[in-house]
């Protein structure tokens, strides 16, 4: 058998299992459908050639000369229905294109049988048949021609336009079928006596070509969207097994050149081959080892990186706004994509908005809760890939303005308990390779281990803006309680100033100033105008005392704070309270004590709570608050201890809870040693209390000085 007869045997069978494996994922799949008829086709020629070429009696091969012409006729008209289906173009034109085309191969069909087909048979280029072309055979050429050379056109300007992981699919699909058609051809050259090396007597093994790059855009790219799974050594041994195959081919070609060109013997051609074989044997399958761990499987690193990534870096965070970060950065870096983002609920505007994004067209992009596109993934709860494929064409138009704004191709619904929550969005990979059916589920798995840690760290956010809220609502009851007792302490001196010039005006009209000279109503003026700017001045300086202590702090400004002074600050407050209960407050700190760092507002928030509770644990007086301080071991060491009524011991273990109180029901909520506690740790600090019933209660508190607390921040 000559390479002639086999290449068309070789690339029947090879055809006939690629149309078999297409067929057998989904019969009723258009695409499917009018794919494997095509390669159905295509291996029929191709096993009809073979007996045509392979046949001893010049009669059979007439025979088949003729028959192999029906199937023929069909090849170019189906592989544009296909192309009209595959590539969604079925317009007027290109529909128009295909009915014209099937009905010329109908009407074709009758003659291939005849004379005006093929002529006869005979012996030549060493071929016991070649057939001799009808009159009409070069119309039915150029017929044949026109119809391939549309669809090449169609396919190659689909490549050029398409993008990601479709542009490789169709690549992949453009190269082989044009090397396909390309030593399908030279069937018809050698008739007309073209006989053009190597397409003869090799061009066949083009057909069979081709069914190769299509079997690996569907196992690399899935092509059609077909999903294979396989195995390392399977990947490895087919990959083995082509590679060898070409460099086989390579060798016979080697061979024949030797003999044939350069007239060697065929002993004596074999010596360069056999040592080319010999010394790039070994090299090739290192190669080969190399490339299929790479390439095809260097995603399962990644897999194993991404479930590591998540489980210690992503969901301990509890910070809503660093989770959806972290996530997006993580998934950028470890799986290589263009772009990445994720979308979370805001129930304030009911819509789902960018919480983070890298690489998307629209950071700014919201989608309301009756988006189609997030009634999709509610209604679902699967994800979605944004791909081409029968079922997800009509999706195109509906989320049309998703995939505008957020450039994803794959798009995972994150949610708890059938409760949407957010929408992860995933954009090409570099490779340009796409998702497959091991990574999605995957993807999904994590998506709702996400939801986990999203919804833990709303619960938290929410948590905490309850606790601000309900302190701040704790610290504004205290400031109403403040307010009215130091009313007097703003009225006193503003009463003054008013007398003052009450004063100054009565002397005016009863004519006291009559005879006076400018110059002692300047200075009598003057007089007036510094007392009343110093009252005034005393004033305003409780009030913006107490507007700054009042006003939220939302964040942590950190600076040098000298303890002595924010006390002095809290002191002047509480002042009334302080006279008001006979309390008698009394300083010991040494001349050295060292500064902390922290906020004032909260520094200022810490002290007032204590001495507040503590006069109030004196409640009727006389009493004494002794503020006392010292350094200890790197550390400011201020204790702020109470001559009250002192903490009965089974209530000790429990007056930092939020909510609990010792004192009599109306008289306090509960939060402020809650806030007390959560404000000393939030400046890495330490809060102990010492009590005994009818002496005292001492509280003592631990910040690092100054010097410990550099790298604090």
């Amino acid at each position: 058998m000559n390479h002639y007869a086999f290449s068309f045997l070789f690339s029947s069978v090879a055809i006939f299992f690629l149309a078999c494996f297409v067929i057998s994922r989904d019969l009723k799949d258009r695409v499917f459908r009018i794919f494997s008829i095509y390669s159905f086709t295509a291996s029929l020629w191709s096993g009809l050639s073979f007996f045509y070429a392979f046949a001893e009696p010049e009669g059979t091969s007439l025979f088949f000369a003729h028959v192999l012409h029906i199937p023929v006729t069909f090849i170019p008209v189906l592989f544009n229905h296909f192309l009209n289906v595959f590539l969604n173009e079925e317009t007027r034109f290109n529909k128009r294109w295909v009915q014209v085309s099937y009905a010329v191969a109908v009407l074709l069909t009758p003659l291939a049988m005849t004379e005006w087909m093929v002529e006869s048979v005979e012996p030549k280029y060493g071929l016991r048949h070649v057939m001799v072309p009808g009159s009409f055979h070069p119309f039915y050429f150029l017929i044949f021609s026109v119809n391939v050379a549309y669809g090449l056109w169609r396919l190659f300007r689909a490549y050029r336009q398409a993008q990601g992981a479709t542009r490789d699919q169709l690549r992949f699909l453009f190269f082989g079928t044009f090397i396909g058609y390309l030593g399908g051809i030279d069937n018809f050259l050698i008739i007309y006596g073209f006989k053009i090396f190597p397409l003869f007597p090799y061009g066949t093994y083009g057909v069979a070509f081709y069914s190769f790059v299509t079997a690996y855009a569907i196992i690399a790219h899935r092509f059609l969207n077909i999903e294979f799974v396989v195995r390392r050594t399977a990947v490895f041994a087919g990959f083995f097994i082509f590679v060898y195959g070409v460099f086989t081919f390579i060798t016979i070609l080697g061979n024949e050149f030797f003999r044939y060109s350069m007239r060697w013997g065929p002993w004596m051609a074999m010596v360069p081959m056999v040592l080319v074989i010999t010394l790039t044997a070994r090299p090739m399958e290192n190669f080969l080892v190399v490339v299929t761990d790479r390439f095809l499987f260097q995603k399962k690193y990644s897999y194993q990186e991404l479930l590591r990534t998540f489980a210690s870096d992503i969901l301990t965070v509890l910070d809503l706004q660093k989770l959806a970060d972290q996530t997006v950065e993580a998934l950028i870096k470890i799986m290589k994509l263009e772009s990445a983002s994720i979308l979370l609920r805001n129930k304030t505007i009911k819509a789902y908005t960018v919480a983070s994004a890298k690489g998307i067209p629209d950071n700014q992009a919201a989608f309301k809760e009756d988006d189609a596109f997030i009634s999709f993934l509610k209604e679902t709860h699967h994800p979605f890939l944004n791909e081409r494929s029968t079922g997800n064409r009509h999706r195109g138009l509906e989320f049309k303005d998703a995939f505008k704004k957020l450039s994803a191709r794959l798009y995972l619904p994150v949610e708890l308990s059938g409760d949407l929550l957010g929408v992860l969005c995933l954009g090409e990979k570099k490779s340009g390779h796409h998702y497959t059916r091991e990574e999605i589920d995957l993807l999904y798995t994590l998506a709702r281990t996400e939801a986990i840690a999203i919804s833990n760290a709303m619960l938290f956010d929410e948590l905490a803006r309850t606790q601000a809220e309900a302190a701040q609502k704790e610290k504004m009851a205290v400031i109403g309680t403040l307010a009215a007792g130091i009313n007097h302490e703003i009225n006193n001196p503003l009463s003054i100033a008013r007398g003052l010039c009450e004063i100054f005006l009565l002397e005016e009209r009863e004519g006291r100033f009559k005879g006076k000279s400018v110059e002692e109503m300047i200075r009598r003026f003057s007089q007036i105008s510094e007392k009343v700017v110093f009252e005034t001045d005393k004033a305003a300086s409780i009030t913006k005392r107490l507007a700054n202590f009042a006003r939220p702090s939302k964040n942590l400004e950190l600076e040098k704070i000298s303890v002595e002074e924010e006390l002095g600050e809290v002191l002047v407050l509480i002042e009334h309270d302080l006279r008001k209960h006979q309390v008698d407050i009394q300083r010991d700190f040494p001349e050295d004590f060292p500064p902390i760092q922290g906020d004032k507002k909260q520094m200022q928030e810490i002290f007032f709570n204590l001495i507040r509770n503590a006069v109030q644990a004196i409640d009727k007086g006389p009493g004494t608050i002794l503020l006392s301080g010292f350094s200890e071991n790197g550390f400011a060491v201020i204790r702020i201890t109470d001559s009250g009524a002192g903490i009965p011991l089974e209530k000790m273990e429990r007056i930092f809870d939020p909510f609990y109180t010792t004192k009599e029901p109306g008289k306090g909520t509960g939060l402020g040693l809650f806030i007390v506690k959560r404000l000393v740790e939030r400046h890495r600090g330490t809060i102990l209390v010492e009590s005994k019933e009818g002496i005292g209660t001492t509280f003592t508190l631990r910040f690092p000085a100054v010097d410990r607390a550099r790298s604090f921040g």
